[in-house]
């Protein structure tokens, strides 16, 4: 078993759901003390009212940021005893993503000192899983930002380009009346109803695999009891869209069909892109291929932070282990490809 096995196990065993500040605030601390024993210098930060863990370069000098996240999704306590079976490591985090944590914290200490002269910065968050309001928040402090490479699991590929987002919520407001008298009243869920219908028509739920943009109705609520006409209904929409297409086309489409009803775009965020010609892209190739893979490059239809580098025009790529069933009871993380994980990124540093 590797060093970066252990490290990753003890990082499984904290319980750091996103909104626990305080067990993500000790657990940053404790990688800040691993890099201290190691002699590297790290600063503990608190950034839009989260930690946030940074070495290496100053971030007004960093040209290059490595980037990961410490929380996770809540679980059963089980879940946070790590297990060992065959080559697979069960826990919560060990696949997202503390096992990219750990292949950095566990890099040579010349190379993540070689950090400094390279102008690279390693950031580490404790808010990923709610949308990495800090990233978003520390990004203005990079002036000098070029590229980012941010820890996510992805079956060794190197993600280049993923669906953006939109969440939209959908009002209609009625007339309320007595359920024995509808005819007295105007049912808001109704008028929910006539613009989803209208909507499925040209936009029927793919049931295979598609990097088009996907509309999933999620939550929708309306009404106080049982026997009134109710007065009013909310429908929330989670878009994902090819980066090929336009959000505001998208909203206006929605409008088109909910014309009886309000609707308005909650939060909209970027698509990610990088050309996997960009020269940092065949470098990280390059490390790929010295440690025997082959460099894929490919699509996501989920996001993560680095989304937040692509609404700034800074090229950046997703790029992690092996594993399973993440945010479920049984996630795991392949260890082989968390050592190979560590190899291949000593060698992208060492090849800047």
């Amino acid at each position: 078993m590797s060093a970066t096995v252990d490290t990753l196990q003890t990082l499984i065993s904290m319980k750091t759901v996103t909104s626990d500040k305080q067990a993500n605030y000790e657990a940053l601390m404790w990688c800040q003390n691993y890099l201290n024993n190691k002699n590297v210098l790290s600063k503990l930060e608190i950034i839009n009212d989260q930690p946030l863990l940074w070495w290496g370069c100053k971030p007004e000098k960093a040209e290059i940021m490595i980037n990961s996240h410490i929380d996770v999704v809540p679980g059963s306590d089980a879940i946070f005893t790590p297990k060992i079976t065959g080559d697979r490591l069960f826990g919560r985090g060990s696949l997202d993503t503390k096992s990219s944590i750990a292949s950095y914290l566990d890099l040579p200490e010349t190379t993540i000192k070689s950090a400094l002269d390279k102008k690279i910065i390693f950031v580490l968050v404790s808010d990923e899983e709610i949308g990495g309001p800090s990233t978003k928040a520390f990004l203005p402090y990079l002036t000098k930002l070029k590229f980012s490479v941010f820890g996510e699991p992805t079956d060794m590929r190197i993600v280049n380009e993923a669906k953006g987002i939109i969440q939209v919520k959908v009002n209609a407001n009625g007339v309320s009346a007595h359920g024995s008298r509808p005819w007295l009243g105007k049912n808001a869920i109704e008028r929910v109803n006539e613009g989803l219908t209208s909507f499925l028509k040209g936009n029927s739920t793919p049931r295979q695999e598609t990097k088009a943009t996907t509309f999933n109705f999620s939550m929708i609520s309306g009404g106080t009891a049982i026997n009134q006409v109710p007065s009013t209904c909310e429908l929330l929409i989670d878009v994902r869209f090819n980066p090929k297409d336009n959000p505001n086309i998208i909203l206006r489409e929605i409008k088109g069909h909910f014309k009886l009803c309000e609707v308005m775009a909650l939060k909209t965020e970027s698509h990610i892109y990088t050309d996997p010609a960009h020269p940092l892209n065949k470098k990280l190739s390059k490390a790929l291929k010295s440690n025997g893979v082959i460099p894929q490059f490919s699509f996501d239809h989920g996001s993560s932070d680095a989304r937040h580098c692509t609404a700034k025009r800074i090229p950046a790529v997703i790029f992690g282990p092996t594993g399973k069933n993440l945010h479920s009871e049984k996630e795991w993380v392949d260890m082989k490809s968390v050592v190979r994980l560590g190899k291949i990124m000593e060698d992208f540093i060492n090849s800047l």
